[in-house]
């Protein structure tokens, strides 16, 4: 059996936020601009294929609210409901917040930070870490004259060293590469996120790609509204997990 692994959140699924940069922003705010932040809310779930007959499923409902100049700072805050691999019961998870900085943007790029911080707070201990873990990531996002998003980041994920007894501890690097093409219609939004990851711990990487299918649903409770379809495959022999599947739901700036 593959050991349980938190991935890394690339940038794309773990900040909500709005549409296009503000020389061609769209009506409908679809969130594939990691540099404009918004107010809003989310619940989707994930289930996960670990080979062998193991998997598990992982329920997240999230809310962002921007602050700062300009709205250029934000808060996460994420709440997971997981079952294991083994007990397939579900309970807590460890609960997030995340803090994204844009520091500097123009009609041509973006600049931005971001840490997040999960608690060691999951109800069992295959439904989290097993101890705190900060992550720290920073991104250049580039808009391309056609209308298209690259935001290549780099990911570090570290725990803070209070470990329960019998868990490994985390340190891993994540290089991540977030393209966003422009269509020609408005009706659904592609973005692709191929990654790379280095296990410092287990002195092993491998790969992974997300691509995330958004369908605009017109406006709903003060924003505007999208379902979204997230397939991910991971790739080498010392991979977590074989791939999964996100389904969600998302209201952003109402």
């Amino acid at each position: 059996m593959k050991h349980l692994l938190t991935i890394p959140a690339t940038v794309c699924s773990a900040i909500l936020v709005t549409g296009a940069w503000a020389q061609s922003q769209p009506e409908v705010n679809n969130g594939t601009n990691p540099t404009i932040l918004a107010t809003s809310a989310g619940i989707q779930y994930k289930y996960s294929d670990f080979g062998s007959g193991f998997s598990n499923g992982l329920l997240e409902a999230s809310f962002t609210v921007p602050f700062g100049p300009g709205n250029n700072k934000a808060l996460t805050f994420t709440l997971p409901y997981a079952s294991g691999p083994v007990d397939d019961s579900f309970g807590l998870g460890d609960l997030n917040v995340k803090f994204i900085h844009v520091l500097a943007v123009n009609a041509t790029r973006g600049i931005a930070y971001t840490a997040k911080l999960s608690f060691d707070s999951a109800d069992r201990p295959d439904l989290g870490n097993g101890q705190t873990v900060l992550e720290l990531s920073g991104f250049y996002a580039k808009f391309l004259e056609d209308g298209s998003i690259v935001a290549p980041s780099l990911v570090q994920t570290f725990g803070l060293g209070d470990e329960d007894a019998g868990r490994s501890k985390i340190n891993m690097t994540t290089f991540d590469f977030y393209y966003v093409p422009k269509l020609a219609t408005e009706k659904m939004f592609v973005a692709f996120d191929p990654a790379l990851i280095f296990d410092w711990e287990r002195d092993k990487g491998y790969a992974s790609l997300t691509t995330t299918f958004g369908f605009p649903m017109g406006k709903a409770f003060g924003g505007d509204s999208q379902i979204f379809i997230k397939p991910q495959i991971l790739a080498g022999a010392h991979r977590p997990a074989d791939w999964s599947l996100q389904v969600g739901y998302k209201v952003i700036g109402f």
